[in-house]
């Protein structure tokens, strides 16, 4: 069984049960076959649940419903959400230290 939320018009969001207490969320709007469809994955911890994102965020975070987890999702993939296409912010160069002579 599959649970799809449709946001508006921006994206539909599929919730993919994997086994007891995890799903992969996935975007509906990206080819099925195409692995950019995968947003996250969701595992129920005994803290609540624990998102791995793999679109938008990057990285994981904790949730305690899974309506909160698709709004976030929904968020970071609507016009003018998350942007990881911009380039990451330089990170400044120290040169290394003078070699010294030898004695």
């Amino acid at each position: 069984m599959t649970i799809s939320m449709a946001d508006g018009h921006v994206h539909q969001l599929e919730l993919i049960p994997l086994g007891e207490g995890s799903w992969r969320l996935c975007d509906r709007n990206v080819e099925e076959d195409d692995p950019a469809s995968i947003v996250a994955y969701i595992e129920t911890t005994a803290e609540g649940l624990e998102v791995v994102w793999l679109h938008g965020r990057r990285g994981w975070t904790h949730f305690t419903d899974l309506t909160d987890v698709l709004r976030a999702a929904a968020a970071d993939l609507a016009p003018g959400g998350l942007n990881r296409r911009q380039r990451p912010f330089a990170i400044p160069h120290f040169p290394p230290p003078p070699r010294r002579a030898a004695p």
